[in-house]
């Protein structure tokens, strides 16, 4: 415990005494964090709102202008039996013309003179589907239904919204694999430097036998101390940063859904302290494979 006690101390005196290198390290660290961090709350927010794209998991079945009741009840059967589908919504063409009308409510008179038996729509079923990644083969079999006349799976969306998501996936990884390396680049020098400064005790240390743990120890803590304050700096700046923008983006449009800061902090909390100790302590383990072997 006294030995535990002693390393945090050595940590504690070797930050105050880089204190000028230790400040850029904490400000490097944080301003990588926020990097990412606001990188990571964007993406998220944009893979929330993509959830919500209109028909994203939904294909429209139109039927035959003729179908009737038991050719309806059929194809529902039939429909209900492919294997990625959840559901299918008949959607008559009375509902469907009135849907049509209320979407296109300032054009209402162009609908008035329309009867029932001029009803220039048919019969459709919602079909809502589990995989996208089937769902071209789904579309084909749709097709192969006998009275469907029509299918429309907005494949085309589908494909973006996919594409889209990979690409954010793809550019946050490398995004934070480069602030990472940063990071660790500026820890290493920060821990080079305490472990210069501190040559000559290191020397005598191991002339009298101590083991490299005891000699590491303090180093590898000053690297986990820079980590956990720029960690802690940078959360509660990701918070302030954060709610001035969802007050700004909630204020001009109303139609975009955010998660909240309280539910993202479990995110937060485990990217910038995952980053800060695994900088904080591979850096100065980089650091002292070389000078306190020397």
């Amino acid at each position: 415990m006294r030995r535990l006690s002693d390393a945090f101390a050595q940590a504690f005196k070797g930050m105050f005494r880089n204190g000028l290198i230790t400040f850029v390290s904490i400000f490097v660290l944080i301003s990588c964090l926020l990097f990412v961090g606001s990188f990571a709350l964007i993406a998220l927010n944009v893979a929330y709102n993509l959830e919500d794209v209109t028909d994203l998991n939904e294909i429209e079945v139109f039927l035959d202008f003729d179908a009737d009741d038991e050719t309806v009840a059929r194809v529902q059967r039939e429909i209900l039996r492919l294997g990625n589908v959840s559901d299918a919504i008949y959607v008559s063409k009375e509902d469907g013309l009135d849907d049509m009308t209320g979407e296109f409510a300032d054009y209402g008179y162009l609908f008035e003179d329309i009867s029932d038996e001029e009803n220039p729509l048919s019969d459709k079923f919602r079909v809502l589907y589990i995989d996208n990644d089937k769902v071209t083969t789904l579309d084909y079999e749709l097709k192969q239904i006998d009275g469907v006349r029509k299918v429309n799976s907005r494949l085309d969306i589908a494909a973006t919204v996919d594409s889209l998501q990979n690409g954010i996936s793809v550019i946050f990884v490398w995004f934070t694999a480069l602030c990472t390396v940063v990071c660790m680049f500026v820890i290493i020098n920060t821990i080079k430097l305490s472990v210069y400064s501190r040559r000559d005790e290191i020397t005598i240390m191991r002339y009298i036998g101590a083991s490299r743990t005891y000699i590491a120890a303090p180093f590898v803590l000053e690297g986990a101390l820079i980590g956990v304050v720029g960690a802690t700096a940078a959360f509660f700046l990701e918070k302030l940063i954060y709610s001035l923008l969802t007050g700004f983006v909630t204020a001009q449009m109303n139609i975009v859904k955010l998660y909240t800061y309280a539910e993202m902090t479990p995110t937060v909390l485990t990217v910038f302290f995952g980053i800060s100790l695994f900088t904080g302590v591979v850096g100065s383990l980089i650091s002292l494979g070389k000078y306190v072997e020397a």
